[in-house]
């Protein structure tokens, strides 16, 4: 079986991992890449020996010779930048968020499937080993009923100016949060009360709080910040990243109760300039090679195009939901009313 041809769209500090990854995943290959910066582009794929390269992610979308696309562009172009892709009937995998309204991303769900191609959104966590190992234990039962459900995702305070006004913090951080509620509970959320702190005209909250009512009873609440003071233990450590995010979660069931604190890591390092705890999990790098959930989860990408199936692991409608969810959070803090949602049609 030939290799599958990928093209990477986005050489960023986060598609700079991707390319890693798909470099030296069995049975890829990676064909293309694209980005607006021209000297990174060349730099990454002289890297990682790709010939095909492009300045407009369009044109890497148009290359006939390329199976799948990888989106890990800016959030806000991601509904354009997909639509094309599923127009030239190209498998795809997005970063999150799918798309910067519910109405998009169940469009681009919609679109995928009369194109009959594999459309499958980055929700790393669902990779991680620690949460995977809890979902099997809820799934099982061992829980008994969902009582509550606490997450907490703060990041550096010197993070924030980079995202201040391109994305909204619940997009950028809770939705991975909302993922993992759908997951977990396999309950639908139907009541949504949010607030925000804000220090700014900006168009993220510095700070983001909600509390949501599940369908089958579980009440969950998410925490997002962006104040982790710069001297934190860093645990995004690398050529690109130098931050801390603070970040945990909490499982209250009827039978038994679990937490996990996420990014810790049992490597300690302590230098003049503060300590860090690189990161063992999500997407350590070691000898040029990119491991963990990020890796796996490109892996899953693959396997579900060779072998014409759905995901395991990833859900399509979910992420669709999540952002429907992450539009009645930003609606609740805007206005102060809790807001209901109703049912909405469910295609897988």
């Amino acid at each position: 079986m030939r290799s599958l041809r990928v093209g990477l769209a986005g050489v960023g500090r986060f598609g700079r991992l991707h390319a890693a990854a798909l470099a030296r995943l069995p049975g890829v290959q990676l064909a293309a890449l694209a980005d607006s910066d021209g000297p990174l582009l060349e730099t990454v794929a002289d890297r990682h020996g790709v010939e095909a390269r492009y300045r407009d992610v369009l044109d890497l979308i148009g290359d006939d010779s390329l199976d799948a696309i990888v989106l890990a562009t800016p959030d806000e172009l991601h509904f354009q930048q997909a639509t094309a892709a599923l127009t030239k009937g190209r498998h795809l995998f997005i970063e999150k968020p799918m798309a910067g309204t519910w109405r998009e991303a169940s469009l681009l769900r919609n679109q995928a499937k009369e194109s009959g191609v594999h459309l499958q959104v980055g929700m790393i966590l669902r990779y991680e080993m620690s949460h995977r190992l809890l979902y099997q234990q809820v799934v099982s039962g061992r829980f008994g009923r969902l009582v509550s459900i606490q997450c907490r995702r703060n990041c550096s305070r010197t993070s924030f100016a980079k995202i201040a006004d391109r994305i909204h913090t619940v997009y950028r951080t809770l939705v991975h949060d909302i993922d993992l509620l759908l997951w977990l509970t396999g309950s639908r959320v139907d009541l949504v009360m949010s607030l925000e702190y804000r220090e700014g005209s900006h168009l993220a909250p510095e700070g983001c709080f909600a509390l949501l009512r599940l369908e089958s009873g579980c009440v969950a609440q998410l925490e997002s910040s962006w104040f982790v003071p710069e001297k934190a233990p860093a645990n995004l450590v690398g050529d690109a990243w130098n931050g801390c995010i603070d970040s945990g979660l909490s499982v209250v069931g009827t039978c038994r109760s679990a937490r996990i604190e996420g990014l810790k890591s049992p490597l300690q390092v302590w230098t003049d300039q503060g300590s860090q705890c690189p990161d063992a999990v999500l997407w350590p790098e070691l000898d040029g090679q990119v491991h963990g959930a990020l890796r796996d989860q490109l892996e899953d990408f693959v396997l579900s195009i060779r072998q014409a199936r759905r995901s395991t692991v990833a859900c399509l409608d979910s992420a669709v939901e999540s952002i429907r969810i992450a539009e009645a959070i930003v609606d609740s803090s805007r206005t102060g009313n809790p807001v209901r949602l109703g049912a909405t049609p469910q295609s897988d």
